[in-house]
C-alpha cells in the first residue's frame, strides 16, 4: 500500500472539524440526558444537533475527497 502524504492545511481543517463535531455531539448527548430543558437549553440542543449532523457530513466529504485523489494517483501509476 502506498503512503499518502496529507497537506498540513488539510490536516488542520480535518482535525478542527472532528473536534467541533465531537464537542457538539457530546453536548447534544449531555443535554439529551437532562430531565427538563429550559427554552434556551432546547435551542442549544437543536444547534448542537445540527452542528453534529453537518460535521459528520463534512468529515465524510473530506475523507471522500482524499479517497478520490488516492484512486486517481493509482490509475495514473498503472498507465
Amino acid at each position: 500500500m502506498k503512503n499518502v502524504k496529507l497537506p498540513p492545511v488539510f490536516q488542520q481543517v480535518f482535525f478542527t472539524v472532528v473536534c467541533f463535531t465531537l464537542l457538539s455531539g457530546g453536548t447534544s448527548l449531555w443535554l439529551a440526558s437532562q430531565n427538563k430543558l429550559s427554552p434556551e437549553q432546547t435551542r442549544i440542543f437543536e444547534t448542537c444537533n445540527t452542528t453534529w449532523n453537518m460535521g459528520i457530513g463534512a468529515i465524510f466529504g473530506l475523507l471522500g475527497s482524499k479517497a478520490t485523489d488516492l484512486f486517481e494517483s493509482t490509475e495514473d501509476d498503472e498507465d
